[in-house]
């Protein structure tokens, strides 16, 4: 890391080592996103430990898969792969779906905190925004 140094104010001419894992296209929404898919994902982990205390297998494989299934799009969005954004739409729109059928059949409480942040995941993925940072619009 050069610094350079005028009048009193420090100006750092390259990136400190640490951000370089970060993709420089990398949007502040786009990290939202990621941090709240692994939050859900460390919630399920704890599903997990709770399955392997209670000698519950089916739930142990249930939490399992869920943590694949937020954890792995995550770390694709975080590099700003192109499958990841696609299979993360896909569960977004299911999980929309499902939140639906959620709110008018079961749970008004439990719908909406499904169709949500999915909800609005999905209209992100979709926006022009996302879309630049994926690479496929200039």
């Amino acid at each position: 890391m050069i610094k350079l140094k005028r009048k009193g104010v420090v100006f750092l001419t390259e990136k400190p080592s640490f951000l370089s894992f970060f993709h420089p296209d990398l949007t502040a929404r786009l990290i939202i996103v990621i941090i709240f898919l692994l939050l859900i994902a460390i919630g399920y982990v704890f599903g997990i430990y709770d399955g392997l205390v209670n000698n519950n297998p089916t739930a142990i494989f249930n939490s399992f898969v869920a943590v694949l299934l937020y954890a792995i799009p995550a770390f694709g969005l975080l590099r700003l792969k192109r499958w990841a954004r696609l299979f993360e739409l896909g569960l977004s729109i299911l999980f929309v779906i499902i939140g639906l059928v959620i709110l008018f059949g079961y749970s008004l409480t439990m719908g909406i905190m499904t169709l949500v942040p999915h909800g609005l995941i999905a209209i992100y993925l979709l926006s022009n925004d996302c879309r630049r940072a994926f690479g496929m619009i200039k």
